[in-house]
Formats: C-alpha cells, sequence, structure tokens
C-alpha cells in the first residue's frame, strides 16, 4: 500500500513562493494516492477541496507564485486566446486536463507502450487539443513530457524521448496541468454567468499576468471592457436579416445582388417567369 504523509494540511500553511510550489505537489501527490487506494483509477484530478484550496492562493496574490511550477499557463492562455478562432477559457482547461492526464500516465505507469506515442489523429488529440492549442504550443507543452514529433510521421505522432523523465519531474508537471486548470476555471467563476466575449477573458489574463489579485484583475478589466455589449447583446445587434443568404439573386429576394452562381441551371431563369 502507498504510504500517505498528511503533514501538510492546508495551502495556506505555504510561505515563499518555492516552498508553495513543492508544498502543492506534495498535496497533490497525496490527494492522487488517496484515490488510488480508494480504487478510483479516473487519474486527472477531481478533488473539490483541494480546487478550491488551490483556488482561494490564486485568488489573493500573484498567479505566477503558484504557477512556478515549469509552466507558464497565463502566457499559453494568452496566445491561444488571441490566436485560436473560436477557443475560450473552458476549452483550455480541456486541453489542460489532457496534458495532465498524458503526464500522469507517464509517472504512473512508464513502462506501458501505448504511452510512448501520442497520436495526433486521436479522438481526444483533435476534440481538446487542436481547437485550443497552436502546433508550436503542441510541441512545446507535449515537449515538456518528454515528447518530440516523428521524424517519419511529422504531422501525425508524437514519440516519447529515452531516456524518460525523472518521475518527481513528471508529478510536478502533473500539479502544474492542475493549477493551470485551477486558474481557468477561476477566472471563468469571476467573469460569472453572463454570456461575455473573448475579450473579457483575454484582459482578464493579461491583468493577472501583471502580478494582479483575482480582484483588481476584474476590477481594471470591469472599467476597460464594461461598455462592451455582452455577447447576447452582441449576437441581436449582429443578426442579419432572416430572408437573406449568400446564394440567392435579388430577383427573389429583393436586394442588390452581391454576386452570381456560375453553376445556376442555365433553363431556371425561363421556368421562374
Amino acid at each position: 500500500m502507498m504510504e500517505r504523509s498528511y503533514q501538510i494540511e492546508s495551502v495556506a500553511e505555504m510561505t515563499v513562493p518555492g516552498n508553495k510550489a513543492r508544498d502543492l505537489v506534495e498535496l497533490y501527490r497525496v490527494s492522487l494516492e488517496h484515490r488510488i487506494e480508494q480504487g478510483d483509477w479516473n487519474l486527472v484530478c477531481r478533488d473539490e477541496e483541494l480546487f478550491k484550496e488551490v483556488e482561494g492562493l490564486l485568488r489573493g496574490g500573484c498567479a505566477q507564485d503558484t504557477h512556478s511550477l515549469g509552466l507558464d499557463p497565463l502566457s499559453v492562455m494568452e496566445d491561444s486566446l488571441q490566436t485560436a478562432q473560436g477557443v475560450r477559457l473552458k476549452g483550455l482547461a480541456r486541453a489542460f486536463e489532457v496534458l495532465e492526464l498524458a503526464a500522469l500516465n507517464l509517472y504512473l505507469c512508464p513502462w506501458r507502450k501505448e504511452y510512448r506515442v501520442v497520436k495526433m489523429f486521436s479522438g481526444m488529440f483533435t476534440h481538446y487539443i487542436k481547437p485550443a492549442l497552436s502546433m508550436q504550443q503542441v510541441a512545446d507543452l507535449f515537449g515538456l513530457l518528454g515528447y518530440q514529433a516523428s521524424e517519419a510521421r511529422l504531422c501525425e505522432e508524437l514519440r516519447l524521448r529515452s531516456p524518460g523523465l525523472p518521475v518527481d519531474t513528471l508529478l510536478r508537471l502533473s500539479c502544474a496541468f492542475f493549477a493551470a486548470r485551477c486558474e481557468c476555471r477561476l477566472l471563468l467563476s469571476a467573469i460569472g454567468p453572463q454570456a461575455r466575449g473573448v475579450e473579457w477573458e483575454l484582459n482578464l489574463v493579461q491583468e493577472r499576468q501583471k502580478g494582479h489579485s483575482l480582484q483588481i484583475a476584474l476590477d481594471n478589466s470591469k472599467i476597460r471592457l464594461e461598455t462592451l455589449p455582452q455577447e447576447e447583446d452582441f449576437l441581436k445587434l449582429s443578426t442579419i436579416e432572416a430572408d437573406l443568404d449568400l446564394y440567392t439573386a435579388d430577383e427573389f429576394n429583393g436586394h442588390k445582388e452581391v454576386g452570381t452562381n456560375k453553376h445556376r441551371n442555365p433553363q431556371a431563369k425561363g421556368k421562374s417567369k
């Protein structure tokens, strides 16, 4: 049976950033081993108490103090929100969850051959990684775990380099991806149930990068962006007329024709009289 340690009772006991990082990893390890002992092999952390502990730590201070685990998730979020079409914090949280699972698989079962190759056309990769991360981000983030693009199948596979990473490094990175998920969840809860646009998420991330607490970051974002319409209002303002489309000539919809359909049946004109 795995040895359990409860010497660290709360994240509140953490002091300087280096100790915070080590103590957070220890809390994460204890939670993981406790779940495995209970027969729960759903490895990705869903420990609600640990979520609340980490979110409490992130809420009140500089996020970078907590994210000092070998990953800069706020930079990843900023790049994705700026460049990936349609990506939001919820999608990024799912991508971080997949990365956490990949790290835990290597941490717990480094000998398993199936974990040595990540298929970039697999369902999980296609649905959760590709929509949220650029190919450069994929290379960088999976590279942290020891993967690199296969020379033979450059855009299809990521292969694990040999030798593998030390287990303590893999555990630390698993925890780093978990903390990134906590950050996403915290920012989403701060934005609230209002259907705000991606500008809110991006600005909040950028304010957090400046070292602001969650409340200050939110206040600054409100000052800058509260005049923007909420997403529901924006959809109402930008809704096009229902009887228009891109493919019908003006003789049918009463508006000036902006293009012609070169595949239109030449006999249709006579039949439409």
